[in-house]
């Protein structure tokens, strides 16, 4: 599959037209198109903005993985719970300090 291939189905999967796709890169969509054609590889940082946009990896972008979306590493899954965990002492303190002001938290 090449880069185009993919940037077709993904943008296709997320009812995405190219015009959507360039203005999310600030690129024009001629130049767009000729990512999905196959008539111009995007710069090394379009690439990265487009796995971000399609959640999808670089490597699966360049042809370099056949897994669109890596399974997540125990490390990343610690580190998600760890950011989750935090949000949530954060959502507590605020509980708190309304409650303590006489205030009901809805």
């Amino acid at each position: 599959m090449t880069i185009g291939d993919a940037l077709r189905r993904f943008r296709a999967e997320l009812n995405l037209t190219q015009d959507d796709v360039a203005e999310v890169l600030k690129v024009s969509r001629q130049a767009y198109h000729f990512y999905e054609r196959d008539k111009a590889n995007p710069p090394a940082q379009k690439i990265v903005e487009l796995a971000r946009a399609f959640d999808v990896s670089t490597d699966y972008l360049l042809g370099l993985s056949d897994t669109p979306r890596p399974v997540p590493t125990d490390k990343t899954l610690a580190m998600e719970i760890n950011n989750c965990r935090d949000a949530l002492k954060k959502i507590l303190s605020i509980a708190d300090k309304v409650t303590a002001q006489g205030a009901t938290p809805q």
